[in-house]
């Protein structure tokens, strides 16, 4: 476990990492602002330099809560963290993006979206200056995928399967230009009951594409993706309870080999359990992060759940926890080095930053 900084004295979270190499990294989330004029929550972003994370300005939006989900760079002077703003005490959410130039953070705008109240940038990945990606959920319920020039941010048009009541993409992962990789969920009804099943889509060069996924129980969704090689992919997610609850349930890990997804096993030592991102070292070394929860005493408690494929199997591997409250994992990144994995603990009170080093 490392250090992080929690600028404030309320609410600390980070939601996703993004490492370049042992002495480059970002993790970026949100916290409660530390004065009435910012209300609400403001964007977070710390960069680790290879001895210790340290907070770095970010912009504020009066009035307004900010929450960054994501970030992806591409080099030093070249990242993007994705997230929304909405108005403070508000339930209608709005797509942000802002960008890292080598020496400060900015926001830059992304299209106006019409429709319903609720719209979120959920993953990114930056492949160039000129190239990045970031999708989620449309202001009409819908998946949205958006595309970065170099100069401004479009709408690029994804399918939507048929007969969907609502779609979103929660992850993202690039190997190039033209193989890139988006993972979410979609819901439909059913009679009277709501069912959400898993949503993969590839972008060729040309076009999305939706690729058939696999569910195993009538409503799952995938939160990450890693894409290794052309017949090498990984998604990760949680299958969801089917008692009228609507909680997570078990851990859901699927592999494309190169012609279909697959479910793979994967380890759930509990009830309620998830699974938040997926990173990978290589093809024998991929890691899973997410949530466990622990019910040996008589109050639930999240604790942080780790995986490992080492080739040919997944397998828990064991995950430090701050306290006897609720630890979060919400994101992992990978180099050839380092693993990370960032979230919070003690029921979003501090950030939260593990290492992996092996």
């Amino acid at each position: 476990m490392i250090h992080s900084v929690d600028p404030s004295a309320g609410t600390n979270v980070l939601n996703g990492v993004a490492v370049r190499s042992s002495s480059d990294a970002w993790a970026v989330g949100q916290f409660t602002a530390p004065d009435q004029d910012d209300d609400g929550l403001n964007m977070l972003t710390e960069h680790w330099n290879g001895s210790r994370w340290s907070q770095v300005g970010a912009p504020a939006v009066l009035h307004q809560d900010e929450s960054l989900l994501a970030v992806s760079t591409s080099s030093a002077g070249d990242a993007w963290a994705v997230g929304f703003t909405k108005t403070v005490g508000a339930a209608g959410r709005f797509p942000l993006a802002v960008h890292w130039n080598g020496s400060a953070w900015t926001i830059v705008p992304t299209p106006t979206l019409s429709g319903g109240a609720k719209s979120t940038l959920n993953g990114v990945v930056a492949l160039s200056a000129s190239n990045a990606w970031a999708v989620g959920r449309g202001r009409n319920g819908a998946a949205l995928a958006e595309h970065w020039n170099g100069s401004a941010w479009s709408v690029v048009p994804v399918p939507i399967p048929a007969g969907a009541a609502s779609s979103q993409l929660s992850g993202i992962s690039a190997r190039s230009a033209s193989d890139i990789w988006a993972v979410g969920s979609v819901a439909t009804v059913v009679g009277t009951t709501v069912q959400t099943r898993t949503l993969v889509e590839h972008w060729n060069g040309a076009a999305w594409s939706i690729i058939t996924s696999r569910n195993a129980t009538s409503s799952n969704l995938l939160t990450g993706v890693a894409a290794v090689a052309a017949n090498n992919v990984w998604a990760v997610g949680y299958t969801i309870t089917t008692d009228g609850t609507n909680q997570p349930d078990k851990t859901l890990i699927e592999h494309w080999n190169g012609t279909s997804w697959s479910i793979v096993a994967s380890p759930s030592p509990a009830s309620n359990d998830t699974l938040a991102g997926v990173a990978a070292r290589s093809a024998g070394d991929v890691w899973a992060v997410g949530t466990r929860q622990d019910r040996s005493g008589p109050i639930p408690i999240d604790r942080t759940l780790t995986e490992h494929w080492n080739g040919s199997t997944w397998s828990v591997v064991a995950s430090p926890n701050v306290g006897g409250n609720d630890n979060l994992l919400n994101g992992v990144a990978a180099t050839t080095g380092d693993v990370w994995a960032v979230g919070s603990s003690d029921v979003f009170a501090h950030t939260l930053a593990l290492r992996e080093t092996g």
